[in-house]
């Protein structure tokens, strides 16, 4: 029996490694800036930020050169990803 694991997780593996989101979702942490909502003093509307995201997701890439690839993530950001979170994942993957 092989002990084998593999270097990359599609979407799939991700949602069995235990992650929650949807696809949506997922692209929207994979994003480097986001925008928020505040309202400033003195105004009564509402005002727009970009700010960098302070909690991203690893950014995925695609085996293929077509727009409909599979995206792939590399396990050890994945897990990192999780073990930042507080998920004690990557014993559970070393674990034979």
């Amino acid at each position: 029996m092989s002990t084998v694991r593999p270097l990359i997780v599609g979407w799939k593996d991700l949602r069995k490694l235990g992650w929650p989101y949807s696809r949506a979702e997922t692209w929207r942490r994979m994003k480097a800036t986001i925008t928020i909502t505040r309202k400033a003093k003195g105004e009564k509307r509402r005002v727009a930020e970009v700010i960098p995201n302070p909690d991203q997701f690893p950014s995925c890439a695609k085996l293929g050169y077509h727009r409909n690839a599979h995206p792939v993530w590399r396990v050890s950001d994945v897990l990192a990803y999780f073990e930042a979170h507080g998920l004690a994942v990557t014993r559970d993957w070393e674990a034979p």
